[in-house]
């Protein structure tokens, strides 16, 4: 039962889960300073590009989706107990939903606020990749729960018609 297609979706949530660590999340324009790319894996920067140092980075930024990937890919092996998995897909669905509000809400605006301290004016602030990826986690989570009840309907309607 591995194949059916809320396994598919689920596994779109672990990757997305997965390239969130490989896209930035924001990039802050400065002014009378070099564009700055807060990321959550330091990489080797442009010349015109610097990194937000790694201790300023939050540690929910890097726990949700972590947390959000390990949920997703427990319930992809939960085929077996369909409530169950129905259950847990729901937690990653909540925890998807925090954490987008935090990355819009919290999370970018604590870096600016950041920046700001060390005296270096934002003048703009662009979202990066990773910060759309949870609201792609919740259109897909929301897909599997919805294939996983329709399983479990499928279910009990031939079990009915077996007594």
């Amino acid at each position: 039962m591995i194949q059916r297609i809320q396994s598919l979706y689920l596994l779109g949530v672990v990757v997305l889960s997965v390239l969130s660590f490989m896209f930035p999340l924001a990039i802050f324009e400065c002014k009378d300073f070099a564009p700055s790319l807060y990321s959550l894996i330091p990489k080797t920067a442009p010349a015109d590009v610097t990194y937000i140092p790694q201790q300023t980075i939050a540690w929910n930024a890097i726990a949700f989706p972590v947390i959000i990937g390990l949920l997703s890919l427990i319930a992809i092996f939960m085929y077996k107990n369909r409530m169950k998995q129905v259950r847990v897909v729901a937690i990653a669905f909540l925890l998807s939903v925090i954490y987008a509000g935090f990355l819009f809400l919290w999370i970018i605006d604590s870096q600016v606020s950041a920046l700001e301290a060390q005296n270096v004016i934002v003048t703009k602030v662009i979202y990066g990749t990773s910060t759309y990826f949870p609201i792609g986690q919740i259109i897909l989570l929301i897909l599997s729960q919805q294939a996983i009840r329709k399983d479990e309907k499928l279910v009990k309607s031939s079990s009915e018609r077996l007594r």
